[in-house]
């Protein structure tokens, strides 16, 4: 497993870390009292409303330093009517310092920005945070607390204005009550916490109150937020409708491209919202296409299906419910639906989903010991139930149940349960059971001859099997200690047919362990070792990998951060051949030197087993990789990536495999809503080109305009010739109308 630090992936849980503030919840807690007005959110905060507005002052830098007086001070105001949270930052500083850009929703991270979080129900099960750079650029997220991380598909329609002034910048914020979920009851008490983000030569994490490093909860340390009373969330009628057209083109036998006839349809999404705590939405014929190609992996020497994100709206939203620690709900699973509905209500400690779809085409991600398999079926209906209960502060117990239904016979289904317990700040543990029961189609989508478990076949062959997974966690965290005990098995049956499980008959028993430091000094701001250990048997009781990793992380000037990471494979067995004492490094550096100028490069070497061979060999592996984010001006930046990989004999005499994957997105701003891009992606594994140029208008999350065209390019040699293979060029309009 790499051991990977992305921008966004460091900034998330340090911003969620960050709300903390020791054990006496009244030292944080704010009470806020009714607007007389509704503020123009404009930016300017001369408004009378502000200056009787409640306001908190007493910020703390929490990283690097702990608890420490930040370099910069801040002020966060805040108010609210019937209708609306509004919330007013005041981040003082030099305004030449301020870094700021123009750019899409959710891609200015590295800017200086500002943060509400906020946790309506007080439980420490779900936070999300909304947050604004200079420029009034929304960045959004949900964190539920566990290892599933913070969900950047979520979406949240609010309203934010940004401006630089002489003493630093202010952002004006406000939130409809109508986009939340909250208690019903006559008085609100919700969690909530401040957060500022400084870059400068570090990156300064400021926080209402500071934080408590001792405690790994980090939506337990939120304040409080009291005085709201009278709140009710209205019951909202919104329609979403959409059209969508295109118009492709293909070559002929002498590779001209003809034109094939033009295309549109509309689309309808009805959402409702009852109360606080119960929506419904449903869409018919929706387009659930993406405006830009997944970004290409390199999988010549895996076996397994690639995993690649959802970025469909529809799915995204609410999709943290649905996540658990095996990987049962895949939305993509759910390829081209014809029509697709789901509910979430919230009552009390318990929260319900329910998501239903009509496919046209769907997907079979079928799991194996060694490899997984593929294929495209046909029609099938989707139904999947989730229920989570609370249990105390980040805990909760939850059950899950899946069934998908082929239209031509065969069917997959899967329930079971799910719990996190924190017996205090120091222990938690996890656990997740699912049962499967799979009947197989009788048709030749799959028809590989390979078997597993009591004699079953892979091809579809109409077989009925079931099976199990299990997956356990037991931790021990302190400051700068954390210890985990796992256990995981899918035995040689389990299917998820509406997830995304690629392995299947193993047991795997791991031990992890980390240390981390924070001597913020002039050349080191923090330090971080761990190691993880592993070993892995099939249902036979055959080993099949004894696996340690250890793996160290520093914080360095320029914010930059160094990663070094060492595995060990003291043995393997893959296709009945036997390996011992292979090995791998992994160097991997980024740095943001200057607010136009972001890198990053890693290399990797090693003794691997090539995998994809009849026979697997012995082979020395290499990798490298580099990425660029470049702003030219505040309004116009470009991202370029580029990685190799080849992998040769031991003696370096002859090579298995080599290529590149290369990738530029070049995007102007003009606005907040409107934007340019072009985005060129090119494979020398599939000799694949690909140029996308698009020109989009996206006011709110929902409401979106754009226009644009793919083109696909087939490439000889080094690019001796290429010769356009796929043309298509299309449009897409979809305004929420509130009823």
């Amino acid at each position: 497993m790499k051991h990977r630090i992305s921008i966004i992936k460091a900034i998330l849980p340090l911003i969620l870390i960050s709300i903390s503030a020791g054990e006496n919840p009244e030292l944080k807690s704010l009470t806020i009292n009714r607007a007389e007005a509704k503020p123009v959110i404009d930016g300017d905060l001369t408004e009378s409303l502000w200056e009787t507005a409640a306001s908190v002052t007493h910020f703390l830098e929490i990283e690097p330093g702990e608890n420490v007086q930040p370099p910069v001070e801040t002020e966060v105001k805040v108010t609210y009517d019937e209708d609306h949270l509004y919330v007013a930052f005041l981040a003082y500083g030099n305004p030449e310092d301020v870094r700021a850009t123009y750019g899409n929703r959710d891609e200015v991270f590295a800017d200086d920005f500002v943060a509400i979080i906020l946790d309506p129900f007080g439980d420490s099960n779900a936070g999300i945070m909304l947050a604004s750079n200079p420029y009034g650029i929304q960045l959004d997220t949900k964190n539920t607390g566990g290892r599933n991380g913070d969900d950047l598909g979520f979406d949240v329609v609010y309203h934010t204005q940004g401006k630089i002034t002489d003493d630093g910048f202010q952002v004006e914020m406000s939130i409809p009550f109508s986009s939340l979920s909250f208690p019903v009851q006559e008085e609100q008490e919700w969690r909530v916490g401040f957060y500022r983000s400084f870059p400068r030569e570090n990156r300064h994490h400021i926080s209402w109150g500071g934080m408590d490093r001792t405690n790994p909860c980090w939506l337990c340390q939120l304040g409080y937020l009291r005085g709201m009373k009278g709140i009710k969330k209205k019951q909202v009628l919104e329609l979403l409708p959409a059209v969508v057209g295109s118009q492709s083109f293909s070559p002929d036998s002498l590779n001209t491209m003809q034109s094939n006839p033009a295309e549109g349809e509309p689309s309808l999404g009805i959402r409702y919202s009852f109360s606080s705590d119960l929506s419904t939405e449903f869409t018919l014929n929706p387009d659930f296409s993406q405006v830009e190609a997944d970004a290409d992996q390199i999988d010549v020497n895996t076996t397994y299906a690639l995993f690649f994100p959802e970025k469909r709206p529809f799915f995204n939203e609410g999709a943290d419910l649905f996540k658990t620690y095996i990987n049962a709900v895949y939305t993509r699973s759910i390829n081209d639906p014809i029509a697709a509905g789901r509910i979430i209500s919230r009552f009390g400690k318990t929260t319900v989903g329910f998501l239903s779809a009509l496919d046209e085409t769907s997907p079979y991600t079928v799991p194996g010991e060694e490899k997984s398999y593929s294929a495209i079926g046909g029609q099938s209906i989707s139904n999947i139930f989730r229920a989570k209960r609370s249990l105390g502060q980040t805990g909760f117990f939850g059950v899950l149940l899946t069934d998908r239904r082929m239209q031509d016979g065969g069917s997959g289904s899967l329930a079971g349960f799910d719990f996190r317990y924190r017996f205090n700040k120091t222990y938690s543990a996890e656990l997740q059971v699912l049962m499967s029961s799979t009947e197989e189609p009788s048709d030749s989508l799959l028809s590989d001859s390979d078997t597993f478990g009591d004699g079953y076949s892979v091809a579809f062959d109409g077989e009925s099997f079931s099976g199990n997974a299990v997956e356990f966690e037991f931790g021990r965290t302190t400051k700068h200690l954390h210890l985990e005990v796992q256990y995981e098995q899918k035995t040689p049956e389990f299917r998820a047919d509406n997830g995304f499980v690629t392995k299947n008959n193993y047991r795997q028993f791991g031990l992890i362990g980390r240390l981390q430091f924070w001597p913020n000094n002039r050349i080191l701001a923090n330090y971080s070792i761990g190691s993880r250990a592993s070993v892995y048997e099939n249902f036979s009781g055959d080993l099949k990998s004894k696996e340690v990793r250890i793996w160290t992380n520093f914080t360095l000037p320029r914010q930059t951060n160094l990663e070094v990471d060492f595995e060990i494979i003291p043995f393997e067995r893959f296709k009945s051949t036997d390996m011992k004492d292979l090995w791998g490094v992994v160097v991997n550096i980024h740095s943001r030197f200057t607010e136009s100028l972001m890198l990053g490069m890693g290399t990797g070497t090693g003794e691997n087993m090539v995998r994809y061979l009849d026979i697997p060999e012995r082979g020395k592996g290499t990798y490298y990789y580099t990425w660029m984010q470049l702003k030219l001006t505040q309004k116009f930046s470009i991202h370029s990536m580029y990685s190799y990989s080849e992998m040769k004999t031991n003696k370096g005499d002859s090579t298995y495999y080599s290529g590149f994957n290369s990738r530029v997105r070049v995007n102007y701003q003009f606005s907040k809503a409107l934007s340019f891009r072009i985005f060129t992606q090119y494979s020398d594994f599939s000799k694949e080109l690909q140029f996308q140029p698009l020109i989009s208008y996206r006011p709110s999350p929902f409401t979106i305009f754009y226009i644009g065209s793919t083109h696909g390019y087939d490439v000889t040699g080094d690019f001796e010739k290429t010769d356009e293979s796929s043309r298509q060029i299309f449009m897409k309009f979809q305004y929420l109308f509130d009823v």
